[in-house]
């Protein structure tokens, strides 16, 4: 078992590592201290990883979409490198477990083109025209990540075993030019069509695409598009922190307040809202619109209550309402450019 502390660099990179996560506290810190991006290539980045990144990410998306289950365990397979699976989710109190094979979603190819473009220039450069038709940068992404599926799966039918999910990792760098929805289409044809041909006896369960900030969930059935939810925390001045640590402690409290209090949605509008934050200082009020739970019953009391814990908590004097106190004369253009801050996740 891998503890936390101290062993934020190393954890969850060698054969037999795990994190138990027994809830969305110890999940979200996990998240916090692991979820780094991947080192450059001329930095040494090695495989393990790039693995745990794009785990880690996974486990992000899922987290901001309110689809993780809890408590769970996530394993590096301790069989190493030179067997699958990578990783395991395992669920100990239903006796459950997922394994998960990851792989990059490239070509070398792809990649010698993609290195060659970017070498005169300090940011990504693609092989490709930037006003290529959408139709023809669907095609070619689908191609390039049919070919890391189908590496994965020849060597599951030969090997003849079979996982529950596989990762592909997007390296095209093409979501400058196509979000996952349009691509999807294609690329879930190919793989159908594989399948339907082939009709391996061992294969992959799912097989979903992470990017850096999305995740294409379940490539040849649903096909659902989660995008990564980043604080709003890390842009408005909401909260109050001695340094990181403070601030990602100050997070979890928060996420912790919401649910406690069966807050459903907690929005900040007002002046922290504007163009400037000139105006915001240190004496202003800290507009938070509330929305609970239904069947929910909330008091004047419980209103105060929440109001000075909330103050407490940002280093703000809070002034909380609800939808039912704004003025019907602005009550929908707050609902509408209010930013969303916090929200029960169950």
């Amino acid at each position: 078992m891998i503890g936390m502390e101290g062993r934020a660099d190393t954890a969850l990179l060698h054969p037999g590592d795990a994190l138990e996560l027994r809830d969305r506290d110890g999940l979200l810190k996990a998240l916090d201290e692991l979820d780094e991006p991947v080192p450059p290539r001329h930095e040494g980045r090695t495989t393990a990883q790039r693995e745990r990144f794009v785990m880690l990410r996974y486990l992000r998306v899922l987290a901001g979409a309110g689809q993780i289950q809890l408590p769970l365990r996530l394993e590096k397979h301790p069989e190493g490198a030179n067997r699958p699976p990578d990783f395991l989710l395992g669920w100990p109190k239903e006796h459950r477990e997922e394994s998960f094979e990851l792989t990059d979603g490239s070509t070398d190819e792809y990649q010698r083109k993609l290195s060659a473009t970017s070498a005169d220039s300090q940011t990504l450069a693609l092989p490709v025209d930037i006003n290529t038709p959408e139709r023809e940068a669907a095609q070619l992404w689908a191609e390039i990540l049919f070919a890391a599926f189908r590496r994965k799966a020849e060597a599951l039918a030969n090997g003849r075993y079979s996982l529950d999910h596989l990762l592909i990792y997007d390296l095209t760098g093409l979501g400058l030019l196509l979000p996952l929805e349009r691509g999807n289409p294609v690329l879930r044809t190919m793989i159908r069509d594989w399948l339907s041909q082939v009709k391996p006896t061992h294969r992959f369960g799912r097989v979903s695409v992470v990017r850096d900030l999305a995740l294409l969930l379940d490539v040849a059935d649903s096909a659902v598009v989660l995008p990564l939810r980043e604080s709003p925390y890390f842009r408005l001045p909401v909260l109050r922190a001695r340094n990181e640590e403070s601030l990602q402690e100050n997070l979890r409290k928060l996420d912790r307040f919401c649910r406690v209090n069966s807050i459903r949605h907690l929005k900040a509008f007002g002046s922290i809202l504007g163009d400037t934050l000139e105006d915001f200082g240190d004496e202003s009020d800290l507009d938070l619109l509330v929305e609970f739970e239904p069947d929910v019953r909330i008091t004047l009391l419980d209103m105060a209550r929440m109001e000075r814990e909330l103050s407490e908590l940002t280093g703000f004097k809070v002034d909380l309402r609800t939808a039912g106190d704004l003025s019907r004369y602005f009550r929908q253009e707050v609902l509408q450019e209010a930013v969303e801050l916090g929200a029960s996740r169950g």
